[in-house]
């Protein structure tokens, strides 16, 4: 199937719009965590926010929350995703935990070419590169395993947690994004509910119920939007370049990160993020050049 170049406008301008909120996440997450929630237990209540609000809306609107085996997969994944993220950021430097989620856009390349069928271009190995090399001056040009932490850890699974999803959405049939988005903060409460009884968080025993309403208020106002947003580009966009595309959040995230909280950023880590962003600028164009990949795997 080819689509018409304008086509891909749309969903292009609203994942970077998605992208940059994504980039700020970490502020209300990290709010919610110094009046007394881990963040595990901010997922769990965030989560359940966003749930009753997309539940209403499509009460309301009578939207069926009808979806396959295949995206319900997908949104599993993008959940895990989403959860691990968010936690993660809870356990490293906001600078660390983006740059190393971002990744997602080497897995989704991989996954293109190995499971989608699509041909490994010249530009490909390039965006790959310039990915790899990125991380690798993030995390100041050491690979060993002892400097990894569990938020280190956390984030580079959600980037692979997330080309897995994202592709299992592209190429399942199309839902109804309101179903879509409350399947997927169905999965993430579920996930951030066992994670907090994993780390033995009781949920019984947190903050005050103004903070508990703080947190379900901005999983309705904050996480619906924004994760709705990222969800329908998701079924429109090919894996890669939604995963490439996203990488603008690199900017706000880190930039917010450095000013904010003084977190370290020097010239290395400066130079990891620029290599990202710029792989994912060559990339967007390279697509956006090219005919629009099928919705299912030939």
């Amino acid at each position: 199937m080819i689509r018409p170049p304008g086509s891909a406008m749309a969903p292009v301008a609203l994942t970077f719009v998605s992208a940059i909120m994504w980039g700020l996440w970490w502020i209300p997450i990290r709010w919610i965590e110094s009046m007394g929630l881990s963040g595990a237990q901010a997922g769990v209540i965030c989560n359940l926010g966003a749930m009753i609000a997309v539940a209403a809306y499509m009460v309301v609107w009578r939207v069926s929350p009808r979806i396959t085996l295949r995206v319900a997969l997908g949104a599993g994944l993008i959940a895990l995703s989403f959860s691990f993220y968010s936690i993660a950021l809870t356990f490293s430097d906001v600078v660390r935990v983006i740059l190393l989620f971002y990744l997602a856009p080497a897995w989704s390349k991989i996954i293109e070419w190995a499971f989608l069928r699509q041909p490994w271009r010249a530009s490909s190995s390039l965006t790959l590169v310039l990915s790899l090399l990125g991380a690798y001056l993030v995390l100041g040009g050491d690979l060993s395993l002892a400097a990894l932490n569990i938020g280190d850890v956390m984030a580079l699974i959600a980037g692979v947690s997330w080309a897995i999803g994202a592709t299992l959405i592209f190429t399942g049939a199309a839902p109804r994004t309101p179903a879509l988005t409350l399947a997927t903060v169905a999965w993430a409460a579920l996930q951030s509910l066992i994670f907090a009884l994993v780390m033995d968080e009781a949920i019984g025993v947190v903050a005050d119920p103004g903070v508990i309403a703080i947190a379900l208020v901005l999983g309705a106002l904050y996480l619906v939007p924004l994760l709705g947003l990222t969800l329908w580009s998701a079924t429109r966009l090919p894996p890669a370049l939604l995963s490439f595309l996203f990488t603008l959040e690199i900017v706000s995230g880190v930039v917010s990160g450095a000013l904010l909280l003084d977190e370290p950023f020097g010239v290395t880590r400066a130079a990891g993020g620029m290599l990202i962003f710029g792989a994912a600028m060559f990339e967007a164009v390279m697509t956006l050049r090219a005919p629009a990949m099928s919705r299912t795997p030939t």
